[in-house]
């Protein structure tokens, strides 16, 4: 029977352990999820990645067959002449000779020209992998985004944490002090204590309540920088974060990098981004075999024996229908030393890339490693400050009542009372520098979950 209740009350302990975990993984947990809903730095990458997205598409209709149309209605003056010229933009072209009949005539032209492009050297390719790697870059840039942003709401949240203990803290403080006011206050009026520590007692009591103030606005403000990410309403009290002065035992003593983090992975799809343009631009400089085809129509007033009627009519009269097939060849031979220099740069850009993907790899691999050895020895620290914290307190209840029995002055309490108030500020100093080491690190190896489960 024994065992038996022992084993429920276990369990009740652990059940009610696993619900603060719960409702602490719940704020912060609650948050990212809104964030990840509402943040309009996220909906902005999204919509760069659908940008690029289109841009792939457009590159790939660049393969399909090129169809031109046009048609025109023209009134004008019909006066053939000899000779050549260029059929630069600002011309237009009058052919025919007028025998007789008005000087002026209705035209009517359409046309149809289709090209398609059969052979460019794999350029095509070329640009339609570089589009889509462009894509993948943005992708990974997003993933590097919500890293960055991970980051920033933990530091948020700690802040809004540390301000919140930080609070209790003097409210800690202003209560001792107004018991300390309250008792030397009653033993001065007895007659065992001098007046004096009814004064001094009162002035520390206003110092403390003073501090209660300042850090009530600290606690508003991170509350506010807060609610960039969580617009709801919610108090210190309201969630008591239980892990914050004595965290759970690191569990993630990770100290390699991951090649696939985002950082590396975007460094790494720049440089295949530029690797591929510089491809493109080098097959840009060599020909291109497309298959021409055309079909024209012509109406004029003027027939075949250079009759001119000016009626609007007649222009649709004396049809010409024409046809023309063939292969094209194109080759700007003026690029090959401006596209092998731009291929040149471009490919250089990418080494440049390449090493500093290994700089940044060795660096991350460093700091975690740094971090690691801090966060170690920094919950070893917050076990001692723990204890100290403990010690002081029992301490101070103590000394309170040899105080009251009047057997120590208010001098030595007031030390056992500054003892103790050191050791709390000191343990949740500690406690934040704890957890901003496990912010960096956790954006170094992309691992949130311990953060988003214990702090």
């Amino acid at each position: 029977m024994i065992r038996k209740s022992l084993s429920v009350l276990i369990f009740g302990l652990i059940t009610q352990k696993s619900v603060l975990y719960a409702q602490q993984e719940s704020l912060l947990g609650k948050i990212w999820t809104e964030t990840q809903k509402n943040y309009s730095g996220i909906r902005a990458a999204e919509s760069a990645i659908e940008s690029s997205e289109y841009n792939e598409e457009t590159v790939k209709s660049k393969a399909l067959p090129q169809v031109k149309l046009q048609y025109q209605n023209t009134y004008g003056t019909l006066e053939g002449s000899s000779g050549g010229f260029f059929p630069q933009s600002g011309f237009f072209n009058v052919s025919g000779n007028r025998n007789s009949g008005s000087s002026l005539s209705s035209n009517n032209f359409g046309s149809a020209i289709a090209e398609y492009e059969i052979y460019n050297f794999g350029r095509q390719r070329s640009e339609e992998r570089s589009a889509n790697e462009f894509t993948q870059k943005l992708r990974t840039d997003k993933e590097s985004y919500l890293l960055r942003l991970k980051k920033l709401l933990s530091q948020r949240y700690l802040d809004y944490v540390f301000n919140g203990a930080k609070l209790r803290w003097a409210e800690r403080n202003s209560t001792r002090l107004e018991e300390i006011h309250s008792s030397s206050k009653a033993l001065s009026r007895a007659g065992l204590k001098p007046e004096a520590d009814s004064v001094l007692t009162y002035s520390s009591y206003v110092q403390a309540l003073a501090m209660q103030d300042n850090w009530f606005g600290k606690q508003q403000a991170a509350t506010e920088k807060l609610k960039e990410f969580y617009i709801d309403n919610f108090k210190v009290e309201d969630y008591q974060v239980s892990h914050f002065l004595d965290p759970e035992i690191n569990s993630f003593n990770s100290e390699k990098v991951n090649p696939s983090h985002p950082f590396l992975k975007s460094i790494h799809q720049e440089s295949e981004y530029y690797q591929t343009k510089a491809e493109t631009e080098r097959r840009s400089s060599l020909p291109s075999l497309k298959i021409l085809g055309g079909y024209a129509y012509r109406g004029s007033g003027s027939d075949p024996y250079g009759n001119v009627s000016g009626k609007f009519t007649d222009g649709f009269s004396n049809s010409a229908n024409n046809a023309l097939v063939g292969l094209g060849l194109t080759w700007n031979i003026s690029s090959l030393h401006t596209n092998r220099q731009k291929a040149n740069m471009l490919s250089k850009e990418a080494e440049r890339l390449g090493y500093l993907e290994n700089q940044y790899q060795l660096s991350m691999q460093t700091e975690i490693k740094a971090l690691e050895s801090r966060i170690v020895e920094q919950q070893k620290q917050l076990k001692k400050e723990s204890a100290s914290v403990k010690g002081a307190s029992d301490a101070y209840e103590m000394y309170v009542a040899r105080y009251k029995s009047g057997l120590i002055t208010l001098t030595e309490l007031l030390q056992i009372r500054q003892i103790l108030e050191n050791a709390e500020k000191s343990q949740i100093d500690a406690a934040k520098e704890f957890w901003e080491q496990v912010i960096a690190k956790a954006e170094l190896t992309g691992d949130f979950d311990y953060l988003f489960t214990q702090l």
